[in-house]
């Protein structure tokens, strides 16, 4: 009996201290990802120790083979986390050391990790509009800039690719245009006009990038000649985020008030050296050009218009006679059938490699990535060439610190030839030509026409940027994060032009500018729990300084075409660019609330709030600290007890979102507040004096611009994540934009910068994402489309103005209407007969046309017959700039995008579509093709070269005097024609439905079996064929509706969208 009791207490004893002392357990394994044939193993997976009463424990860091180790309770959970994973909890009783542990792509999207404002949250604690794009789930198809395949992609953003110069980019808009002012780029009939920038903030790798907006008159970036976006391979992507409301870009101050795109690179994530090649062949096909007559069709066309319009017949027979052009068929100058378009016009065969090497231990990884790419432009003598180099490296040693570097460096080699990707205006006026004349050669063509081919011009461009980022550990729970980066850019722009093109004198222009970027910050954070109360406090100080400067000269008069420098014999000159410096210093204090569910899983609410006091130096001694503060909130309601109790198992995630925030701009200068000084006009009659601009008055009292949004979403997720839905309602304003306002001529000055303009953009977004199929199948299916509804109304003018007027433009702004409507003539048909034609009473004469120029004394100016139906808005009987009317819009009203990814095993098919509805474009080219009907008789070289190729307008139904109720007016009655301008632009006539569908991507790719590869002793290998820019659905009669300027307008003076073919293999080893 006694040795039974000491076996009794010799087993209560061994409880006891199991119970004591042996409730913390080691906990060791690898986590990796499951693939369809293989794992790879993750590193950076966050593993979080949570006790039986929920609260947070201790944590670590898996290494670069996925490693980890740390000591739990027995009784507790660990929680695996990583971004665009589902998450995975394990009881600790049941793990065991050395364990494996198997992650895989997140399907619940509230198991996604996010990034906002440089800090990663669960997407479950997110209160603001976020939208998170995978490359895994992009076309992979060679693009030169990555935005390309954004198009469509994500609610509210409006990428139009309305510029399709190698290497250029396009317009990027966040819920609609934030910035109403109007610029104007070329020179005389080849001027055109473009939208200020309302271009989003880039952030690469946590570091700002400032110099990325829309195209401007290179279509390029101001001071930098190859985009940061067409640098960044699309190989070395990893995902792409896009924040939209001010509660999640209030945190980035002045930068972020259009929106920010966070791009994240890939990093080395292999225990073992991994290499990866990637190769691309891709042929360039010109889009469908307008259809021209050519030859003795082109002939006989003039011929017969001239005989039958003339004043008389005999007239009409003295016109042909004396012209060569036209009787002078045994001429071989004047006897050809030349193919204008085809001489600028080509197809071409482009290429791309890329080749990475990553590998690394469980405490140092590394990866090396490096990219050439090479995409000659469908037009002569334009080019592309990236050469880059991308490194990065993570340090590790503990799991309490970690270092992450990386050094980039790209060569970028545009060249655009005797035009830009804008304005291609040798291009423009070239293809125009007559088809009579011989092909393009030193003794035969024009400037214009010649130029394009001849005029070497090219930019070359050389960054360099590193970054540093470190995050460590402190007791108590804070983890302290410091980031670094520095970008040097340096452009060289060159173009040289042969003297014949220049009045027998050669010409080299040269210009070159350089900037440098310095970026600081760091930040402390914290975050702990009490019961049902979730907190977190982070705090960032940052600082960021900007420097541009350079200079540009021109020398004409060279020795010869190839001798290029040092001086000209005729005029030469040079000067400094504009220098630019703007400095910001920035503090950001971030709190988090959330409160628990105390049954575990999502917080039920969680609140977000966030200040950001900031100077800039931009408006150089009068610097101002602005906040800009934000909030979101989110509630997760199916984490309430009403929701549960409906036992609503299909249902996996349902939130309601709302936020609010406030973010200021710097647009404006130095030198708008302080004014300009023109050193080189510092003497007048040879006396000294000030040498003040007196072209734009200093105004100190500019305020920065300020964006306030409001937002209010919806997310919700239903059977096994089959189907997710994102909706979202927002209202925009946008106040102290920056504009310039005349001034009376005794000020001294005629202009004077002012900020009295604010913009109102609201509407909605719907984001829907369908799987069909089951996640272990062998088939896979993802269905995603999103539509965006966007209105924008002006709600403030300078000086109280109700609508101003920009005549050159044609655009105008209207308080309550949209911003940028159009200011044109309201075409109503074409007068039958001249009895048709209204007559005024008071003077018994006909409706005529009024303006510069215009006498009532010239007998063409009054309508008759065939001409167009003007409304007479005034009713004075005379049609001028007073009858012209308020119509269309623009900008879209609706945008969105149809993309389906479909998977069979080894075999994928990637499409991608995008859409734009209800935008107006003025179809210029129409107008154009008609107007140039009305100069048969053209004499001389010059005029021949320039508008003067015959489109065959036939399909069209226009006014003869057989067919007296048509569509369009008489074309043919030149000698009226050319004061009534019937084809004149800015009207109603040539204002079209820009809306389309356009198919941008399909891919098809193929990944070898696993029993392939190791057969042939790789790791994978796949091959891939892509067509880009397919086709395009539209009712738009123009090339294409997406290829026009941002106010609307179709010149064909642009760059237009090439179609691609493709071709890629991939191997890794």
């Amino acid at each position: 009996m006694k040795k039974l009791n000491i076996m009794a207490l010799i087993c209560l004893f061994s409880l006891f201290v199991n119970r004591v002392y042996g409730q913390v357990v080691e906990v060791s394994g690898h986590v990796y990802e499951r693939l369809a044939e293989s794992s790879e193993p993750i590193p950076g997976v966050t593993v979080m120790v949570r006790g039986e009463k929920g609260e947070k424990g201790n944590g670590a860091l898996t290494k670069m083979d996925g490693s980890f180790r740390l000591k739990a309770d027995r009784n507790a959970t660990l929680i695996f986390s990583y971004m665009g994973f589902r998450t995975v909890e394990m009881k600790v009783a049941k793990a065991k050391k050395n364990m494996d542990v198997f992650m895989e792509e997140s399907v619940n999207a509230m198991d996604e990790t996010v990034v906002v404002a440089y800090q990663s949250q669960s997407r479950a604690d997110v209160g603001a509009s976020v939208t998170v794009v995978n490359t895994k789930d992009l076309p992979p198809a060679p693009v030169s800039n990555v935005m390309e395949l954004l198009q469509g992609r994500v609610a509210g953003l409006n990428v139009q690719q309305n510029n399709g110069a190698p290497g250029s980019i396009g317009t990027y808009t966040i819920r609609g245009i934030s910035d109403i002012s109007i610029q104007g780029v070329g020179e005389g009939d080849d001027q055109q006009y473009i939208l200020g920038s309302s271009a989003p903030l880039f952030v690469i790798d946590g570091i700002p990038q400032e110099d990325v907006g829309d195209f401007d008159a290179n279509g390029l970036l101001s001071g930098s000649g190859v985009s940061p976006l067409s640098s960044l391979p699309f190989e070395d992507i990893e995902d792409i985020t896009v924040l939209k409301d001010a509660a999640a870009t209030a945190q980035y101050g002045s930068r972020g008030a259009y929106g920010v795109i966070l791009i994240r690179t890939k990093r080395g994530n292999s225990a073992k050296p991994q290499i990866d090649f990637s190769m691309d062949m891709k042929v360039n096909i010109p889009p469908r050009l307008r259809d021209v007559l050519v030859g003795r069709a082109e002939r006989m066309s003039r011929i017969d218009q001239i005989l039958q319009n003339d004043t008389s017949r005999w007239n009409g027979y003295y016109d042909v006679n004396g012209n060569q052009a036209l009787t002078d068929s045994l001429n071989p100058y004047y006897n050809n059938n030349t193919d204008w378009q085809g001489n600028y016009y080509r197809r071409t065969v482009n290429q791309t490699y890329n080749l990475s090497v990553k590998g690394g231990s469980t405490k140092f990884n590394y990866k090396i990535n490096g990219n050439y790419y090479s995409e000659e432009g469908i037009i002569t003598n334009t080019d592309f060439n990236r050469y880059g180099i991308r490194t990065n490296m993570g340090y590790a040693p503990t799991e309490k610190f970690n270092l992450y570097v990386g050094v980039n460096a790209t060569l970028g080699i545009t060249g655009s030839g005797s035009g830009n990707a804008l304005q291609q205006t040798g291009v423009a006026s070239g293809a125009s030509a007559s088809s009579l004349l011989p092909p393009p050669s030193i003794y035969s063509a024009s400037n214009a026409a010649l130029g394009a081919l001849m005029v070497e011009q090219n930019t070359t461009s050389v960054s360099y940027d590193a970054n540093i980022n470190m995050n460590y550990q402190l007791p108590w729970n804070i983890r302290w994060n410091v980031t670094a980066g520095y970008i040097y850019n340096n452009t060289e722009n060159e173009k040289f032009t042969p003297g014949m093109l220049n009045s027998n004198q050669a010409q080299l222009y040269g210009l070159s500018k350089y900037s440098d970027r310095l970026y600081g910050r760091t930040s402390l954070s914290y975050s702990g729990s009490t019961g049902i109360l979730k907190y977190g406090l982070t705090v960032t100080g940052e600082i960021s300084s900007n420097r541009s400067n350079g200079n540009e000269i021109r020398q004409t008069g060279l020795v010869n075409d190839y001798l290029w420098g040092p001086l000209g014999y005729a005029s030469s000159w040079a000067e400094a660019v504009t220098s630019e410096e703007d400095n910001t210093v920035s503090f950001n204090i971030a709190p988090t609330i959330g409160f628990k569910n105390p049954t575990g899983g999502k917080d039920k609410y969680v609140i977000t709030p966030t200040i950001r006091p900031e100077a800039n130096s931009a408006y150089g001694r009068g610097v101002k600290w602005v906040v800009n503060p934000g909030v979101s909130v989110r509630w997760n309601f199916d984490e309430e007890k009403f929701f549960k109790k409906l036992n609503w198992n299909w249902v996996d995630y349902s939130a309601i979102r709302a936020s609010w925030g406030r973010v200021v701009k710097y647009k404006a200068t130095k030198y708008d507040v302080w004014g300009n000084y023109l050193l080189g006009s510092d003497t007048y009659n040879g006396n000294t004096v000030i040498p003040i601009d007196f072209k734009n008055m200093p105004n100190n009292n500019i305020d920065p611009i300020t964006t306030t949004q409001w937002n209010v979403g919806l997310d919700f997720g239903l059977w096994n994540n089959r189907l997710s839905f994102q909706g979202d309602w927002y209202y925009k304003q946008v106040d102290n934009q920056l504009s310039s306002i005349a001034l009376a001529d005794h000020n001294g000055f005629d202009m004077v910068p002012t900020t009295e303009v604010s913009l109102v953009n609201y509407g909605m977004e719907l984001a829907l994402v369908v799987r069909p199929f089951r996640p272990k199948s062998n088939w896979s299916m993802d269905i995603m489309t999103n539509f965006t509804i966007n209105r924008d109304v002006m709600t403030k003018l300078p000086d109280e103005a109700r609508m101003i007027i920009n005549s050159n433009a044609e655009v105008v702004n209207k308080l309550g209407s949209n911003a940028m409507s159009n200011f044109l003539y309201v075409y109503k048909g074409v007068y039958a007969t001249d009895e048709d034609v209204p007559v005024d009473p008071a003077t018994g004469l006909r409706l005529r046309v009024g303006g510069e120029g215009v006498s009532a004394d010239n007998p063409n100016a009054y309508f008759k017959a065939g001409d167009p139906i003007w409304a007479d808005l005034n009713g004075d009987y005379v049609i001028d700039e007073k009858d012209k009317a308020i119509v269309g819009n623009s900008q879209p009203r609706v945008i969105g995008g149809l993309s389906v990814n479909l998977r069979y095993k080894n075999l994928a098919l990637f499409t991608s579509c995008s859409f734009t509805l209800r935008r107006d474009i003025v179809n210029q080219v129409l107008a154009n093709n008609f107007a140039s009907l009305n100069d048969p008789n053209i004499e001389g070289r010059d005029w021949m070269y320039k508008n003067a190729a015959l489109t065959p307008i036939s399909a069209y139904d226009f006014w003869t005097p057989t067919n007296t109720h048509a569509d369009y007016p008489n074309p043919y009655d030149y000698q009226h024609s050319s004061v009534i301008k019937p084809f004149r632009a800015d009207q109603t006539l040539f204002l079209e439905d820009g809306s389309y569908f356009k198919i941008n991507a399909i891919t098809l790719s193929y990944t070898l079996p696993k029993k392939w590869t190791d057969f042939i002793r790789i790791r994978h290998a796949s091959i891939r064929m892509s067509l880009n820019n397919l086709y395009t659905f539209t009712k738009y009669s123009g090339i294409n509706p997406e290829n026009v300027s941002s106010i609307g307008w179709d010149q064909s003076g642009g760059y237009p969208n090439a179609r691609t073919f493709s071709m890629g293999l991939t191997i890794g080893l």
